[in-house]
């Protein structure tokens, strides 16, 4: 995934770690380095980043990342105790270490823009200071995530009152590639998804991807737009996290991401609600090529993919969860004009 958000541990790098380039290996998720506190090394390197006779006296392990691994720290200056965030990539992988890069260089460009992100407060991309592992230190947004909604009507629309205020924002970013900055399946792989109760929706799904992407008018993309990556406090959302993706192109692409997880999650309906109150906030249509485009993102991997970013925060029927997203595919296909004909089941 384009990646995702978090929810109190000597350490050394480890013998299946230390020395591999793990870029193609998938292994590595399960890697023991994701539930290990951070380093002796890690804490002297973040007390001396912060200054002012900073001390780390304890630490969380925030559960619900993928690439990394994420703690909040608690730091101690004369008495005083505030919360840091500690992003950490494992030793050995240069695509990592090139993520940490991007989130580094991404926060610096949103920074000024109004948007709730996190500040930078220390950085050891090299990870020389840190046992060998890439880091980031940040300063902790408000709020928690919330995927349990009280009231799914103002949930959503908040949802997409805040897309629409990311896409308003003015900065700079390079054009979305369709077939090169996303994880999405390369053309011509394409496989009907197991659990799909319509082969034939993904099928005409996967035919319209054949053509080539409309042009539609370009915003600033967040591009890993998801609940997982919204913090909320009293109802309203005060924080978006994992900025390490940043693009102009479709602001389809956002909401499509998003509208797949709450199809994934929820049902297609709470999807086709996002769409809609997101059409009349902004005053522009979707298109539906580029909203296809992100609900095809779904593949096998995908339910124990979103279980592990939940991460336990609510209940998830990971056998529905292809159906659900069909059906949304289904709709996208509808809006676009190119519905296959489905038998009568």
């Amino acid at each position: 995934m384009w990646s995702s958000s978090f929810v109190e541990s000597p350490f050394v790098i480890s013998d299946d770690v230390a020395g591999q380039d793990l870029t193609d290996d998938a292994d590595w998720r399960e890697n023991r380095f994701f539930h290990r506190r951070p380093s002796a090394e890690t804490f002297a390197w973040a007390a001396a980043s912060l200054g002012g006779a900073s001390r780390i006296v304890g630490h969380r392990r925030l559960t619900g990342g993928v690439n990394s691994a994420v703690h909040r720290l608690t730091v101690d200056q004369h008495g005083s105790r505030t919360f840091v965030v500690l992003r950490q990539y494992p030793a050995g992988s240069i695509a990592l270490r090139t993520a940490l890069e991007e989130e580094i260089a991404t926060l610096k460009v949103v920074e000024g823009s109004g948007l709730p992100v996190p500040a930078i407060l220390a950085t050891d991309v090299a990870g020389t200071e840190t046992g060998g592992a890439p880091s980031l230190i940040m300063t902790q947004l408000p709020g928690h995530i919330d995927l349990n909604p009280a009231e799914r009507g103002p949930w959503i629309t908040s949802i997409a009152e805040f897309a629409a205020r990311l896409h308003a924002v003015d900065l700079p970013a390079p054009t979305f590639r369709p077939w090169t900055d996303s994880w999405i399946t390369p053309l011509g792989q394409f496989q009907v998804p197991v659990g799909a109760r319509q082969p034939a929706v993904w099928k005409a799904g996967f035919d319209a991807m054949e053509s080539p992407p409309p042009d539609d008018g370009a915003v600033f993309l967040h591009c890993d737009y998801l609940p997982v990556n919204l913090l909320w406090s009293r109802g309203k959302i005060t924080g978006l996290t994992d900025w390490n993706g940043i693009h102009r192109g479709s602001r389809a692409i956002d909401v499509g991401q998003s509208r797949r997880y709450l199809a994934s999650l929820y049902s297609p309906d709470w999807a086709e609600e996002l769409r809609l109150r997101y059409e009349s906030i902004a005053g522009v249509p979707l298109h539906p090529w580029w909203d296809l485009y992100a609900l095809l993102h779904h593949a096998d991997n995908t339910p124990e993919s979103i279980s592990h970013q939940v991460a336990g925060r609510r209940p998830i029927d990971l056998s529905g969860m292809t159906a659900r997203v069909e059906i949304a595919v289904e709709q996208a296909l509808r809006r676009l004009g190119e519905h296959p004909e489905i038998p009568d089941s």
